[in-house]
C-alpha cells in the first residue's frame, strides 16, 4: 500500500502506543519519585545496589528525621519539665522572656507572667481583640492606659473631666453631649485634634491637669481570657511598671507570638512522648547532659545517669545506631553518615555543651511504627526502581516517536495530499481549548478523589504528617492511575492532533473567535455610519435603564424609563411591520410575480429606501423577462418558420432526384451525381428535423405520453436497428444486459430518440475495428422521500421514513476516433461536436437533444470523457 504509514490502522496504533507508553512512564514515575524520591533528592542512589532497608539512603534518613523530632521534643522538655522530668503545669512563663529566648525560667523577671497551664487554657479557648483601649499622656512623658468602658465611667462620673484650649465656657466641655461625642470619636478610631482644631485634655474632679493628650491605641490587645499573676489585668501591669510603660504594642505583639510557639513547643513534647515513647518504637535514644546530670531517653533501663556510658553499650547492640558526641570530636556508627550532619543538626538545637547523643533502631522491628512499615514497602517496591528508570527512558523515546509520527501524518490520508479535517476541527478553536481543557479537569475531579497515594504514619499528630510521610501504591491506585493517565492522553491528543490539522489547515486563527470578533469588528467599522447610529439608540436605552436602576427611587430617571420602554416598542412594532411588508415583497418577486410593488405608505427611513429598491428590482426583472420572452418567441418562430420553408423545396428535390433514379440514365457520372444530390438531401432533411426537435424541446413545447416500457426490450431493438451500420465500420457491440424486464415510466417514442441519438453518436465516431459496450443494471437504493413530511405526524410514523427504489442504470461506452480535447459537458451544447474538423456527418443536436428529452422524463444523462474513453449513462 503506499503511504501505508498514513493509513487509519496505523493511525489508530501509534494512538494506543503513545496511551500505553504514558501510562507506563506515569507508573514508573510515581514509583521512583514516591518511593525512591527521597534517596533521589540526596544523591544517595544506594537502593539502585541493595534490596535491604537498613542499608538504604531512605533509613539513614528516615532516622536522622526522627532524630530531629527527638531533639526537638528534648528541648520542649527542658522547658515544660521539672528537674525530676515531670511535665509542670504550674510553671511560671514570663512571657517577654519566653518571646525572646524561648525558655522557662520559673521566674518573673519583666513583671507580666502567666501560668503554663492558664496560658494554655487561653489557647485553647482562642484569642480574640479585645475592647479599644485609651491612651493617657501624664505631663511628664508617662502613660496611663484605660479600657474604653473604664475611661467613659470615668468622664460620665465626674472622676475625671474634659477641657479644651477653645474661648468657651467650661461647663460645656463637661456636658454629656460633649462626652458622648468624644467617646463616639474614640470609638470610630478618629483623631479628636483633626476635628477640634486643638488638644483636648483631662483634669481631675478637682481641676487639675492630669492628662496633657489622649488617643484610641491602635495597636490591637488581645482579649484577655485568665488574668496575669498578682494582677487583674495587663493595663494594671503595665500602668504598676515602668519598664513597661509606653510598650503596650510591643507587649500585645508578643501575645501574638507566645500563643502558637507555646502550642508548637507542646507538640514536639507531646510527640516525644507519644510517637517516640517508650514501646511505641522501634527507634531508641539516651541523650545524656553532663553538665546538668540528666538523661533524656525512651527506655526506662537508661535512666541511671551513672550507668549512662554502659547502656550507651546496650542500646548499639540493637541493631543500626549512631553515637554523637560534643564539639565534632568524633561519630561512631555503623550506617554510611555523614557526622557534620548529625553535629551540625545538634548545634542547631543549642546542644553546644557537654553531651552524648546515642541512637539506635531494633532492626528486628518488634513494634509497628515507622521503620517497620518503610522496611515492609522498601521490601515491596525496592526491586522495581531500577527497572522503573529504564522503562521511563524507554517508554519516553516510545512517547516521543508516537507523538512525532502522529503529528506528520495528522490530517493526511492514503490517498491524497489533501489535509482533511474532521467535524471537532471545525470548532472554534478556543471553544475547542476549552472543551477539551474543562473535560479534563472533570475528569481530574472524578478520579483525583480516588487514589489514596501517600499514607500517614500517626495522623493525629498534625505536624508530624509531612516527617512520617510512607509512600503507598495498591493495585486499586494502579487501575486509578493507569486510567487518569490513559483518559489525560485522550484528551491530550484529542486538543494536540486537533491543533495539528488546523495549522496544516490553515484554519487555526480563521476559525477563531479572536478572527470573529475581528472581522466583526471590521464589519462594524465598514459599516460604522449605519451601525454606530443602532448602538448609540441601543446604548442609550441601556444607559437610561441603568441610571433608573441605580437610582430607584429617582421618579424623573422611572418616568424616563418607561418613555424609552414605550418609544421602543413603538419602534420595534412598526420596524416590524414595515420589514414584513419588504419580505412579502420579496417572496412574491421571488415566487414569479415580478410585477408585485410594495406599498411606500408608511414607510421611513431604510426601510422606505429598501422597499424602492425591491420595487426597481422587480421592474427590472419584469422588464428583462418580456425582453427575454420575446427574444425567444422570435427565435422559435424563426427556427419553425425557416424549417417549413426549408421542408418545401427539400421535399421536391428528394422526390425529383427519386424519378432521374428510376430513369434509365447510362452515364455513371450522372448516377453518381443522384447519390450525392440524395445523400446530402437527406442529411440535410435529418438536420432541419433535429432543429426543430431541439427547438421544441427547449421551449418545453413537448407533450410527452408516460408509459411503462421495458428498457432491455427496448435496448435490445435498438441494438439491432444499428447492427448494419456498426458493422459497416467494423464496430462491435458487447451487450450486458439482465434477463428479467428493467421497468421504467417514460414517452416510449421520445424514449427511442434518447436512444438512437446516443447510438447514432457511437456509429459515427467510434474508433473503427473497436467495440461499443452496453451495459444495463438495475440496483435497490433507500431514499428519504417523504420524511419531513412524516415529521408532523408524529414519532411513531418516523419508525421506518426510508423506502425501497428500483434504479435503472444504461450506459453506452466506445473509444473515440478522434482526440476529444473538449470537457464533457461542453458536449452537450447545441451544436457542438467531437470532431473538431467537423469532417462527419452530424448536427452536433443529438446529444443535446438525448439530454433535454431524459431529463424531461424525469431521468439522468451524464457524460464521462477519460482520454479517449467517452461514456454515455442515463439513469431513471
Amino acid at each position: 500500500m503506499k503511504k501505508w504509514y498514513r493509513s487509519t490502522p496505523v493511525k489508530g496504533v501509534l494512538v494506543g502506543l503513545a496511551i500505553v507508553s504514558a501510562v507506563i512512564v506515569s507508573l514508573s514515575a510515581v514509583l521512583l519519585i514516591g518511593f525512591g524520591g527521597e534517596a533521589i533528592a540526596t544523591g544517595n542512589w544506594q537502593w539502585s545496589k541493595a534490596n535491604i532497608y537498613e542499608e538504604s539512603a531512605m533509613f539513614e534518613n528516615r532516622m536522622r528525621d526522627v532524630g530531629v523530632n527527638v531533639l526537638e521534643g528534648i528541648l520542649a522538655g527542658q522547658v515544660f519539665e521539672t528537674e525530676e522530668g515531670q511535665y509542670d503545669p504550674d510553671a511560671l512563663v514570663d512571657i517577654m522572656e519566653y518571646s525572646k529566648s524561648g525558655k522557662i525560667s520559673g521566674e518573673n523577671k519583666s513583671g507580666l507572667t502567666y501560668k503554663l497551664s492558664e496560658l494554655v487554657e487561653w489557647n485553647n479557648q482562642g484569642y480574640e481583640y479585645a475592647e479599644d483601649v485609651i491612651v493617657c499622656k501624664k505631663p511628664d512623658g508617662t502613660y496611663y492606659y484605660y479600657y474604653l468602658n473604664e475611661f467613659k465611667k470615668l468622664l460620665e462620673s465626674g472622676a475625671l473631666k474634659l477641657n479644651s484650649s477653645f474661648e468657651a465656657e467650661e461647663s460645656a466641655y463637661s456636658s454629656e453631649a460633649f462626652i458622648s461625642e468624644v467617646i463616639s470619636f474614640l470609638e470610630a478610631g478618629l483623631s479628636l485634634k483633626d476635628y477640634y482644631g486643638e488638644r483636648v485634655w483631662v483634669l481631675n474632679k478637682d481641676g487639675v491637669l492630669v492628662y496633657e493628650d489622649f488617643w484610641n491605641f491602635d495597636g490591637g490587645l488581645l482579649e484577655e481570657k485568665v488574668k496575669p499573676v498578682g494582677a487583674e489585668s495587663i493595663l494594671e501591669v503595665v500602668n504598676n511598671t515602668p519598664a513597661l510603660n509606653g510598650k503596650l504594642e510591643e507587649i500585645s505583639r508578643v501575645l501574638e507570638t507566645v500563643f502558637p510557639r507555646i502550642e508548637w513547643d507542646l507538640k514536639r513534647y507531646e510527640e516525644v512522648n507519644k510517637v517516640w515513647g517508650e514501646g511505641s518504637t522501634n527507634f531508641q535514644y539516651l541523650f545524656m547532659d553532663k553538665e546538668n546530670k540528666r538523661i533524656y531517653t525512651n527506655n526506662s533501663a537508661y535512666r541511671e545517669f551513672d550507668n549512662a556510658e554502659t547502656n550507651i553499650e546496650q542500646l548499639k547492640k540493637l541493631g543500626k545506631y549512631v553515637v554523637v558526641k560534643p564539639n565534632r570530636t568524633g561519630l561512631e556508627t555503623n550506617m554510611a553518615l555523614a557526622g557534620s550532619d548529625w553535629h551540625y543538626m545538634l548545634e542547631r538545637y543549642g546542644m553546644n555543651g557537654d553531651y552524648i547523643f546515642a541512637a539506635a533502631v531494633d532492626t528486628t522491628y518488634p513494634v509497628t511504627d515507622i521503620f517497620y512499615l518503610e522496611a515492609e514497602e522498601y521490601g515491596k517496591y525496592a526491586p522495581y526502581l531500577q527497572s522503573s528508570g529504564v522503562l521511563i527512558l524507554l517508554g519516553g523515546i516510545l512517547l516521543l516517536t508516537s507523538l512525532i509520527w502522529l503529528t506528520v501524518v495528522a490530517g493526511r490520508r492514503t490517498e491524497d495530499e489533501e489535509v482533511h479535517l474532521n467535524l471537532f476541527d471545525r470548532w472554534k478553536t478556543e471553544l475547542a481549548a476549552t472543551a477539551v481543557i474543562m473535560a479534563w479537569i472533570l475528569m481530574t475531579v472524578i478520579l483525583g478523589t480516588n487514589w489514596t497515594g501517600m499514607s500517614y504514619y500517626e495522623d493525629s499528630v498534625l505536624f508530624a504528617k509531612y516527617s512520617y510521610v510512607t509512600f503507598s501504591m495498591t493495585k486499586a491506585d494502579v487501575l486509578v492511575i493507569a486510567g487518569y493517565v490513559s483518559m489525560t492522553m485522550v484528551f491530550f491528543l484529542i486538543g494536540y492532533l486537533s491543533l495539528v490539522r488546523r495549522i496544516k489547515g490553515k484554519t487555526l486563527w480563521k476559525n477563531s473567535v479572536l478572527h470573529w470578533m475581528y472581522q466583526g469588528f471590521r464589519v462594524f467599522w465598514k459599516n460604522r455610519s449605519v451601525c454606530l447610529r443602532s448602538v448609540l439608540l441601543i446604548g442609550g436605552f441601556i444607559l437610561i435603564h441603568w441610571m433608573a436602576w441605580l437610582t430607584s427611587r429617582n421618579g424623573f430617571f422611572l418616568l424616563l424609563m418607561l418613555a424609552a420602554e414605550a418609544a421602543a416598542m413603538w419602534f420595534g412594532v412598526m420596524a416590524a411591520v414595515e420589514k414584513e411588508k419588504i419580505r412579502k415583497g420579496i417572496r412574491e418577486i421571488a415566487s414569479g410575480n415580478v410585477s408585485y410593488q410594495i406599498s411606500l405608505e408608511k414607510m421611513h427611513g431604510e426601510n422606505r429606501e429598501m422597499s424602492e429598491l425591491v420595487n426597481g428590482i422587480g421592474n427590472g426583472l419584469n422588464n428583462a423577462v418580456a425582453s427575454a420572452m420575446k427574444s425567444e418567441r422570435l427565435k422559435t418562430d424563426l427556427i419553425t418558420n425557416v424549417s417549413h420553408d426549408i421542408k418545401t423545396p427539400l421535399t421536391s428535390i428528394i422526390n425529383y432526384v427519386d424519378l432521374l433514379k428510376r430513369e434509365k440514365l447510362e452515364n455513371p457520372k450522372i448516377q453518381g451525381y443522384l447519390e450525392i444530390l440524395e445523400a446530402k438531401a437527406q442529411r440535410l432533411k435529418t438536420l432541419t428535423e433535429d432543429v426543430v426537435e431541439a427547438s421544441k424541446v427547449s421551449s418545453g413545447n413537448v407533450t410527452l405520453e408516460m408509459m411503462d416500457v421495458d428498457l432491455v426490450e427496448m435496448v435490445n431493438q435498438t441494438i439491432g436497428e444499428f447492427s448494419e451500420k456498426m458493422e459497416a465500420k467494423n464496430l462491435t457491440i458487447v451487450a450486458s444486459l439482465p434477463e428479467e424486464p428493467a421497468i421504467v415510466h417514460v414517452d416510449g417514442r421520445r424514449m427511442w430518440r434518447v436512444l438512437e441519438n446516443i447510438f447514432n453518436n457511437a456509429a459515427k465516431y467510434a474508433m473503427p475495428g473497436t467495440r461499443v459496450y452496453a451495459d444495463l443494471r438495475v440496483r435497490d437504493v433507500e431514499t428519504a422521500t417523504g420524511v419531513i413530511g412524516k415529521i408532523t405526524e408524529g414519532i411513531e410514523s418516523m419508525k421506518n421514513p426510508f423506502e425501497k427504489k428500483k434504479i435503472v442504470e444504461f450506459s453506452l461506452k466506445n473509444i473515440s476516433e478522434n482526440p476529444l480535447n473538449i470537457n464533457a459537458e461542453e458536449l452537450t451544447e447545441r451544436f457542438i461536436r467531437g470532431d473538431v474538423s467537423r469532417s462527419t456527418e452530424g448536427s452536433g443536436l443529438g446529444l443535446s437533444i438525448a439530454r433535454d428529452l431524459t431529463e424531461m422524463q424525469g431521468g439522468q444523462f451524464k457524460l464521462y470523457v477519460d482520454g479517449d474513453l467517452f461514456k454515455v449513462m442515463i439513469e431513471f
